[in-house]
């Protein structure tokens, strides 16, 4: 697999380091051949689209035409900056003249057709579940987690093709290939709060608490996230809002990669764990060891079971040669 353009935007290369550092171990652990766009911008993300939508279009189709450079096929793993090129993508590429107002102020015109990719459908689409689910090296299964995919990882359906923007399915599923417990909640679209975070931090309080409840009563050990700032707000501001609050939240927020990565047997300082907030090492530790132990007493059973059968097998013989014995004498 080559030719792919990855776009790592503002957040991956500072605040969001170890989601980019664990996105780029498990692209290369999976073969796949990227290469990073060169002189990138930022996308635009998130205000410029409501300030002057020509210019946040141009400003994300001047990446589409760095990345045109590299190859037909963009990632970027931020949700956000997925829905900026994206959305770039599908107007300029339907619209002749609005490309031609696009190319008209900027530096070098566009001429290509880029698809953009979200990291989930990249991994599915190009990796494929079922050649995921038979790489893990390390055992996940007693590791409960709850897949949040946030606002924009499967909104609009017209630009991500996600058919079910309420109960999207591709994270349950590649976090289950990657070998982790997958336990079933209704809050895995709920807005986190993170555009009004500035503005209106109460609010942002108020819908990360629920989240918080939510994976907590679900019984998960940590939420995944593939979002910087569903990450930032879960993770990096849960103290603030226990304090805010009068909660006592301790949730570890894991991004998706980093459970992938960990599957596939990296370790937990190669995964940048360290980097929460909320440091979800213990927990991920416990899990691990939890199912060797687990794995351990199954084959103690297995053994066992085996025995008793073997011994079954030698008695029945036994008995069968004795029998024969009776009947010639």
């Amino acid at each position: 697999m080559a030719g792919v353009a990855y776009y790592p935007g503002c957040s991956l290369r500072h605040s969001a380091i170890e989601f980019d550092r664990s996105t780029r171990i498990v692209l290369e652990s999976l073969g796949i051949d990227y290469e990073v766009v060169k002189d990138w911008t930022c996308c635009g993300a998130s205000p410029a689209h409501m300030t002057n939508h020509l210019l946040a279009q141009a400003l994300a189709t001047r990446n589409l035409r760095q990345a045109a450079k590299i190859g037909e096929e963009l990632l970027a793993p931020c949700p956000a900056c997925y829905q900026r090129e994206k959305n770039a993508e599908v107007e300029v590429h339907a619209d002749a003249d609005f490309r031609a107002e696009v190319n008209e102020i900027m530096d070098e015109p566009y001429t290509g057709e880029v698809r953009v990719w979200s990291l989930p459908e990249f991994l599915k689409e190009k990796v494929g579940l079922a050649t995921l689910a038979k790489l893990p090296t390390t055992d996940l299964s007693q590791l409960k987690v709850v897949p949040y995919y946030g606002c924009l990882l499967a909104r609009p359906t017209e630009l991500t093709g996600e058919c079910d923007t309420e109960q999207p399915m591709i994270m349950d599923q590649l976090l289950a290939a990657a070998g982790a417990d997958v336990v079933w909640w209704n809050y895995k679209t709920e807005c986190c709060g993170a555009s009004v975070g500035v503005p209106n931090k109460i609010i942002q309080q108020r819908l990360s608490e629920k989240i918080l409840s939510q994976a907590e009563e679900a019984g998960a050990d940590a939420i995944v996230a593939a979002c910087p700032l569903c990450h930032q707000n879960l993770d990096m501001r849960q103290h603030q809002l226990n304090d805010a609050m009068g909660t006592s939240h301790h949730m570890p927020v894991l991004y998706l990669t980093q459970v992938i990565g960990l599957g596939l047997g990296f370790t937990v300082k190669e995964m940048m764990l360290d980097k929460h907030l909320i440091d979800p090492t213990p927990v991920v530790e416990r899990a691990i060891a939890k199912a060797a132990e687990v794995r351990a007493e199954a084959e103690r059973k297995a053994q066992e079971a085996a025995e008793k059968a073997r011994k079954k097998a030698e008695r029945k013989k036994q008995e069968a040669k004795a029998k024969n014995v009776e009947e010639r004498e």
